[in-house]
């Protein structure tokens, strides 16, 4: 796979390669915790999502939230991992401010899924690979620590704890910092695809820990690895590795040893930094949580998954290619969201039920030229825009694909019809004949300015017949100035050629 990236060269010995292994952490769209009722929600003051068994309150007992297991078997089925029928939660046991219980409820020795892997794909090269999956477990989250609010202190808020989360643990299979970012933006991509999380990394219900380490090329003996936190964006990501990856290979290169432990990044100074020595799994004193019982997927439980699951991105990329003709870079853009590519779908249908390449084609540069325009200018806004409540109605957006394929409007009217339909309810049809953009295409209402453009230029008449084809241009010029209204300038050409040539 092509990347930015490759081994590093030294001069002491064979150049090094970077191992990376990510462990995800993506929070579920469950409407409640997933051990109590409370909301799990992002967004509310703080402590006001909290309730005794959330906060660890003495005789509280936790009652699991099956939703839970539905989401996370979407995701493995996606992934085509192995489905543990019955899987143990777990007391995880440390202690930090955020974490009222002392302990976490989490999954040890007997993970939900196991196995599987995601694809990456680069664009660039159009190269795919598989990354391996270690394992896919149930946890709980902690709180939040806020540390920027009093400069005295720090402060705890507790909303978070018990939101439900899968942690994606990949096998040391990644070798640049670029596989990395294609790993993760693969990962938020299916997640949101599947809707099981909304892969919002600033608001922290997508988060990564990078394990880092380096060894000679050609070496099949790991090194020791570091785990680097703090990582919020897949940009921050990509940095973080190629700065932990420099570091260490600057250690070995001084004959230094590389230590196990836990480190920070500081994206304002683009480093890594000491945190902790690195936990091993005893340090957690890992116990079955005797108030829970087994988690069980059942036949009934699993056939459910299975007919909830959405033709995936790649699967529906393929198809786009393969049944449509769309090309491979409208089929990737498309396949980004799901609700995107639904909504292309919606149209395409909407403008013919059996469509053909260039009825497709067109349906997709409306929907990657205008559409995602919009969308994209409306970030940042209090009018932010998403593609579910769009203003444009898939059917009234093919009514507008039609009209451009029927050559009723220029490239430069649709647009105008495009951006009137945000705020007008009319059809594309009604705006553009109040408009006067309808494109006039009737030979008795051309053809007599045709004639007329002809006869007030009679050298440039003259020139064109001793060769001089460019002036045509000219002609189609002065036809679309005088013409009252928006003619069609195929038909202008043709009415011109035709009488040139006599």
């Amino acid at each position: 796979m092509a990347s930015h990236h490759g081994p590093q060269p030294t001069d002491h010995g064979p150049p090094f390669e970077t191992v990376i292994g990510l462990e995800v952490h993506a929070q579920l769209r469950t409407a409640s915790k997933a051990f109590s009722p409370d909301a799990a929600a992002f967004g509310a003051p703080p402590n006001t999502h909290v309730d005794p068994v959330s906060l660890g309150h003495p005789g509280t007992l936790p009652v699991f939230n099956a939703a839970v297991v539905r989401e996370t078997l979407l995701l493995g089925l996606a992934t085509k991992s192995a489905i543990a029928r019955r899987s143990v939660l777990a007391r995880k046991h440390y202690f930090y401010p955020d974490l009222p219980k002392g302990y976490q409820i989490s999954q040890y020795e007997t993970p939900i899924l196991s196995g599987g892997h995601v694809t990456i794909r680069d664009e660039d090269s159009g190269e795919t690979r598989a990354v391996a999956l270690t394992r896919i477990h149930l946890e709980e989250d902690a709180g939040k620590l806020v540390h920027d609010l009093d400069p005295t202190a720090t402060l705890v808020d507790h909303n978070r704890c018990g939101v439900p989360l899968l942690e994606i643990v990949s096998e040391p299979d990644l070798r640049t910092p670029r596989e990395a970012a294609l790993y993760l933006q693969e990962i938020r991509r299916l997640v949101r695809w599947l809707g099981i999380c909304d892969g919002n990394m600033e608001e922290g219900s997508l988060r990564c820990d990078a394990n880092v380490s380096v060894r000679r090329v050609g070496s099949d003996t790991l090194g020791t690895k570091t785990e680097v936190k703090n990582l919020n964006s897949i940009r921050g990501v990509e940095r973080a590795i190629a700065y932990e990856a420099a570091r260490q290979i600057a250690l070995v290169e001084r004959g230094e040893a590389v230590v196990q432990e836990t480190r920070l990044w500081d994206a304002d100074r683009a480093e890594t930094r000491s945190m902790r020595s690195k936990e091993e799994a005893m340090d957690y004193r890992y116990v079955p949580d005797p108030d829970l019982p087994p988690v069980v997927v059942t036949d009934a439980v699993l056939a459910e998954a299975r007919a909830a699951m959405p033709e995936l991105p790649d699967a529906r990329r393929m198809r786009y290619v393969d049944a449509l003709g769309l090309p491979t870079y409208d089929a990737a853009v498309l396949t980004e969201e799901r609700s995107l590519a639904e909504y292309f779908e919606a149209t395409l249908t909407a403008l013919n039920a059996s469509p053909s390449a260039d009825e497709a084609k067109a349906v997709s540069n409306v929907v990657m030229g205008d559409v995602l325009r919009t969308l994209n200018e409306s970030q940042g806004t209090e009018q932010k825009l998403a593609v579910a409540v769009f203003p444009i109605e898939p059917a009234r957006l093919a009514a507008l694909v039609r009209m451009r394929l029927d050559d009723q409007l220029s490239s430069t009217a649709a647009t105008e019809v495009f951006d009137a339909m945000l705020t007008d309810k009319a059809a594309p049809g009604v705006i553009a004949q109040v408009r006067d953009l309808l494109q006039v295409s009737d030979d008795d209402a051309l053809v007599p300015v045709v004639e007329e453009i002809l006869a007030a230029n009679p050298k440039q008449v003259d020139a064109f017949r001793a060769g001089k084809q460019q002036v045509v241009g000219f002609f189609i010029g002065q036809v679309m100035r005088a013409f009252p209204g928006a003619p069609d300038p195929k038909r202008v050409r043709a009415l011109l050629l035709e009488r040139l040539a006599d």
